[in-house]
Order: structure tokens, then C-alpha cells, then sequence
């Protein structure tokens, strides 16, 4: 039985990412876009004519249950720190859009953990400096090793506005879609080692307008103001599809080695916009709202290592988990990180969601009200700050327009509906209540040095033990109940292991 032990305990340490040759990683970002445009998603009639994601629709996985936050800035933050907005204070794209220089940001994390062995860029949109910031490098204050785009979150004139790299501002004329596209590239040429670019579009984002016209397959629209402003979807539209061929452009700009090594990652920042938004969803339902319409948004990963080709899956996913499953994807373990949760098991092989609640929230904006909402994989709950709850079962109501709540709930139905508030990480009254997802525990930070961080969610002290991956114990102790400190500064650089009954986590320890 011990040689039993040690063999399964082994074979869950192996199980986790190895990756012989670290990938390339492009995070390829499309602003207010919901999946009711997005070509092979059921929501939506009138789909843009996007041939190169679909083309990564059918060499890789397509994620049917992606939650974004409501807005842009959140969206954005949530993938960066691994966090939800109400940890990092960034909560809208307006008064509280600003990231704190001190959180850890996901190049940061990327930079240290490979030992420098990642180049990372942003390109495009930034949009976390907050109001009325005049510091011009703030993405580099925030851990951003190459910037270069639009530090604000929306232009006035996509052929005049201004450049920001690396803190120095100046007038472009150039048509902005293509110009970011041009700035990834050019970053991309320039690396001679494995890189993570993020390249963050402000299309379709307002102000709506014509695209070149090789861009698009909307036809020759006119250009004037009042045809847009009379029906502005066919605008919208051809935005959306000149990012289509902006990606299409980049890829085939690779040289073919470097191309087969690249996973990209294609995700809408948040809904779609109400001017534009297509039923089934109620106008209510968009952009900025806690409704499906304004956080369900599209996610496609294809490239090396994923080999769930034309294949979907419909795991809970927040943004928050883009964090851990980037680092996974470049070689790392990372399965938990603060709010994130690694997706990266499910690009391989099916199996059980790696979250049992997704997540989001808002604060007032854009004259809508404030709230929370969370869902497992059939029930949805919205609770508004006015004191307003709605109940819905996504399967039988995807488009959310029967709340159970003015009804009598079922056994079951009331059995989703309190576990479902108790998922609610703001919420939480004890570490209990944190760990609804049932794991014993949790360890940070991860890469460490001096210290481990093992929080233990049940109240019965554990025995834990620290074994190497050839299953050497070089630890053994106590757990407490909440947040235990373990000093582990003897421990020479490599991955270890914490093994606390049948559950295991890897770590590594790095200077």
C-alpha cells in the first residue's frame, strides 16, 4: 500500500503542466463585444464575417461559459492581478479604474517565475490609470515591461489620437486599429526568446465609424454621422470583423515556426454594447448590466499544446482564472492564485469544472444599479445593492426572462439559490464560507522564497508534509484552522509539493 501511495501521490504531481518547448502566448483582447455577434455562438442572429477565429475555432477549444466583469477597466484588472475588482479597487472605468502599483500584475508574475525567461509586452488599450493621471508611464509603475497604445479607454477619432511608448506621448494619424496591429508586430519581431504580448483592441468601442474598406464585408456604408446614428449595427459590425483581419494579419506575419508556437487566446473585454445588441437579450441586458448580455463574452484558445481541436467546453471560466492558466500555459504550476483558478487541464481532456460558482460584480454606473451576481452551472443569482434579488435557471432561461423569485421555489431550486449566495466571495463570513469550492487548501505566494502561506479551510487541525518531485519529504507539521505561516528559506530553488491527505499542490521556491 505505501508503494501504492507514493506511486498515485507521483502521478498527481506529473499530471501538471510540462511543456517541452515554452510556447509563445498572444492574449488578443476585442472591446464590448458579447457573444451575440461572435460567429458559432448560439445567442445572437446576424454574426460578423470573422473567418480567421473561426479558422481558431476549428484547431482549438471554443469556452461557452466565460464571465467578464460588466466594464471595461474591471475586465481588464481581473486578468492582470488574478482578482476580483472588489479586491483591487477597480470597479469602473471612471472613478475607480486605477490599478494600485502595488499589486503583482501578470507580466510581473510571468517575468519572475521564468527567471526573465518571457518577454512581455502590452499593446493597445490600457486603461488603468485612473482619472486625471498625469504619470504617462504608469503601466511600467505597474509592472509592464513594454507599453505602447492608447493609455485612456476610448479615443474621439480613430485616425487622430495620441501614441503612448513606454512614457513618451505623441499625435498619431494613423488608423488606430491597424496601427496596434503594426506595434505587435513589430515588438514580436524583435524577441529572440519565448514572449507573452497582449494586445488589447479599442474596436468596436464607440466612436463607431467605417474601417477601411479591406477590413470588412459590410459593403460600402456611408460615412456620415446621422446613417450611423440611424442604425449603427452594420458599423459595429465591420469593426468588429476589421479586428478579425487585423488578427488574421498579425498571424500570417509570423514566420511559420514561430506561428506553430504560439496559443492564441481570443476573448471579447466585456457585453455589447445596448445600441447594438441583439435579441434575445432585452436592451436592459447589455453592457454595464450584471445580465447575461453584459458579461458573457467569447473565448477561444488554439495553438501548441491545446489539443482539444474544434471542440467546446462549458466550464464555469472567470476572467480572474486567465491569470493562473497564462502561466500554466507558458510551463509554470500555478492551478490557484488569489481569485484565479487554471483552466488549463480542460485544453487537453473534458472533465469536471474547475470552479463550482463564477463570479462578478459592479458598482453604480452608467445610471444602472449596482450589485453582484454568481452561478453555478445551471442557476444564476443577481443580488442589486437595492436590495433586489433575481433567480434564474440558465438552461431552461438562458436569455434570463422567467425570475424564479416571483414564483414559489422548488426544494431545489432553493437548495441553488442559498449556495449560491453563499458563493459570493464578498459575502463570506469565515474561511468556510471561502472554500465553497471544497478544496482543503490553498497556498501562496507562488513562486515564494522565505515563506509559504498554506490557508486550511477546515476547522480539524491537518498534518501536512513538503515533498520533492522524486516524493522526498524534506517537511512535515501542523495546520491550523485560517492562515499558516511555514518558513521554507532552507529549501534549495526547485518545485516541491504540499501534500495534505489525498490533495496536492506544487510550489516552487525561487530567489
Amino acid at each position: 500500500m505505501k508503494f501504492l501511495s507514493s506511486f498515485l501521490l507521483l502521478t498527481l504531481i506529473f499530471s501538471l503542466p510540462t511543456i517541452a518547448q515554452q510556447p509563445n502566448i498572444l492574449l488578443y483582447i476585442v472591446d464590448d463585444v458579447g457573444v451575440d455577434p461572435i460567429p458559432n455562438y448560439a445567442a445572437g442572429s446576424q454574426k460578423a464575417h470573422m473567418p480567421t477565429l473561426e479558422a481558431l475555432m476549428d484547431s482549438g477549444l471554443t469556452l461557452d461559459n466565460a464571465w467578464s466583469s460588466p466594464l471595461c477597466s474591471p475586465s481588464r484588472a481581473n486578468i492582470l492581478t488574478g482578482k476580483y475588482g472588489f479586491r483591487t479597487n477597480v470597479l469602473s472605468p471612471t472613478t475607480f479604474s486605477q490599478l494600485d502599483t502595488a499589486e503583482t500584475t501578470l507580466h510581473t508574475y510571468l517575468d519572475q517565475v521564468s527567471n526573465g525567461m518571457y518577454s512581455s509586452s502590452l499593446i493597445g488599450k490600457w486603461h488603468l490609470s485612473g482619472q486625471m493621471n498625469p504619470d504617462k508611464n504608469y503601466p511600467a509603475k505597474c509592472g509592464i515591461p513594454h507599453y505602447a497604445g492608447n493609455l485612456g479607454g476610448a479615443v474621439q477619432d480613430f485616425w487622430d489620437w495620441d501614441l503612448a511608448v513606454n512614457g513618451t506621448v505623441t499625435p498619431e494619424v494613423s488608423y488606430l486599429t491597424s496601427t496596434y496591429t503594426d506595434l505587435a508586430i513589430n515588438w514580436i519581431n524583435q524577441q529572440n526568446q519565448p514572449w507573452f504580448c497582449w494586445l488589447a483592441h479599442n474596436s468596436p468601442h464607440e466612436p463607431l465609424h467605417v474601417p477601411p474598406a479591406h477590413m470588412h464585408a459590410q459593403g460600402n456604408l456611408p460615412a456620415d454621422q446621422d446613417s450611423i446614428d440611424a442604425n449603427p449595427f452594420p458599423y459595429f459590425q465591420a469593426m468588429l470583423e476589421s479586428t478579425d483581419y487585423e488578427l488574421g494579419r498579425l498571424l500570417d506575419s509570423l514566420p511559420q515556426a514561430v506561428r506553430d508556437n504560439t496559443v492564441v487566446i481570443f476573448i471579447g473585454d466585456n457585453g455589447t454594447p445596448r445600441n447594438v445588441l441583439q435579441r434575445p437579450y432585452a436592451g436592459k441586458q447589455s453592457k454595464s448590466s450584471l445580465y447575461q448580455g453584459g458579461i458573457h463574452v467569447p473565448m477561444v484558445i488554439a495553438g501548441p499544446g491545446i489539443t482539444r481541436q474544434g471542440e467546446r467546453e462549458d466550464a464555469l471560466i472567470n476572467f480572474t482564472d486567465l491569470f493562473t492558466t497564462i502561466v500554466e500555459l507558458a510551463g509554470y504550476p500555478l492551478r490557484e492564485y488569489h481569485d484565479s483558478k487554471s483552466f488549463w487541464p480542460l485544453l487537453t481532456q473534458a472533465g469536471p469544472s474547475i470552479r463550482k460558482c463564477a463570479y462578478t460584480e459592479k458598482i453604480t454606473d452608467n445610471n444602472s444599479v449596482a450589485g453582484w451576481t454568481t452561478r453555478d452551472e445551471t442557476y444564476k443569482l443577481i443580488r442589486f445593492s437595492d436590495g433586489v434579488d433575481e433567480f434564474y435557471d440558465l438552461i431552461a432561461d438562458p436569455y434570463e426572462k422567467n425570475n424564479l423569485l416571483s414564483g414559489t421555489l422548488t426544494p431545489q431550486e432553493q437548495m441553488a439559490f442559498d449556495n449560491l449566495v453563499i458563493c459570493n466571495p464578498q459575502d463570506a463570513t469565515s474561511i468556510d464560507d471561502l472554500q465553497a469550492e471544497t478544496s482543503l487548501f490553498h497556498l501562496y505566494p507562488n513562486p515564494t522564497r522565505s515563506a509559504l502561506f498554506i490557508s486550511l479551510s477546515t476547522r480539524a487541525p491537518q498534518p501536512f508534509q513538503i515533498i520533492t518531485l522524486t516524493g522526498k519529504t524534506v517537511m512535515k507539521g501542523q495546520l491550523a484552522f485560517g492562515e499558516n505561516r511555514v518558513a521554507i528559506e532552507h529549501l534549495p530553488n526547485g518545485i516541491y509539493a504540499v501534500q495534505l491527505g489525498t490533495e496536492v499542490k506544487r510550489f516552487v521556491v525561487n530567489d
